[in-house]
């Protein structure tokens, strides 16, 4: 086995995808948090062997890739699986198949301890993997067919522009946005008790985010906790007096508000 420092370690199994199967351990009935952690390790294990000191960059990448998606037979796929599976890192890593956020974070993860330096990130409303050769300019890598693509930032490109397609992932940024696909998937497929538990680790990781809040007073309002999903309407309404679903939600709270005051 490779070798790996301590304190290589301990970063490595706080990576996300360590992190996020943690979080799905609260909602999978079948978990098994060892045996994902070793296939894992047996990734890393069968990517070393692509891997040759006398190849450059591009040709240990291509490598990697051939063997990521054709011998270990990772892919994305077009047959009818519940977002919500294909979402899951555990589902992921038993069926080799998933979406963009959790084959995205199982490549990143097996590229990061080969060395390579690749981080997630959206570009263009969508959720690849860049592989940083020189500064600003890489490759981005689609989680889901391998596919590549020379990325050059622009020079006088703003990081804070809101035209700017380029959006960074840091390591809390990949659980948030892994937990709010869960939420949304989970949602569609009327499964709002994961919803909720998805919605309550976004409330801490967000610090109490509006939003968070919003979709929590819709998953309430569909446990029948119509007085606890008003008071959460109402407090988004204050914080974010601005937003196009106000007067939806004005009308949602009066019929609530109506149907509570008939019971009692």
């Amino acid at each position: 086995m490779f070798d790996i420092s301590e304190e290589e370690y301990t970063a490595a199994i706080e990576a996300p995808v360590f992190t996020c199967l943690n979080h799905e351990s609260s909602w999978l009935t079948k978990f098994d948090y060892a045996l994902c952690r070793d296939k894992l390790s047996e990734l890393v294990l069968m990517a070393v062997k692509t891997q040759k000191s006398e190849n450059t960059i591009e040709q240990n990448l291509n490598s990697l890739l051939d063997s990521f998606y054709s011998d270990f037979a990772f892919s994305g796929t077009s047959q009818k699986v519940p977002m919500s599976l294909l979402n899951s890192v555990a589902y992921a890593l038993n069926y080799r198949t998933g979406s963009t956020i959790s084959l995205g974070m199982i490549l990143t993860y097996v590229m990061e301890q080969l060395g390579f330096d690749v981080e997630m990130l959206v570009f263009e409303n969508d959720i690849q993997v860049l592989l940083e050769v020189s500064q600003g300019e890489g490759y981005l890598i689609d989680p889901c067919s391998g596919g590549q693509r020379w990325y050059i930032k622009p020079e006088n490109d703003d990081e804070n522009s809101l035209d700017n397609a380029f959006q960074q992932l840091f390591e809390d940024d990949v659980v948030k946005l892994f937990l709010a696909h869960q939420k949304w998937a989970f949602i569609s497929e009327k499964r709002y008790g994961e919803a909720f538990k998805c919605v309550e680790k976004l409330m801490v990781l967000t610090d109490g985010d509006p939003y968070e809040l919003r979709d929590r007073g819709y998953l309430l309002h569909n446990f029948n906790c119509d007085e606890l999903a008003i008071k959460d309407f109402e407090k988004f309404i204050e914080e974010c007096p601005d937003d196009p679903s106000i007067d939806v939600l004005q009308s949602q709270i009066e019929e609530m508000d109506s149907h509570f005051r008939t019971i009692h």
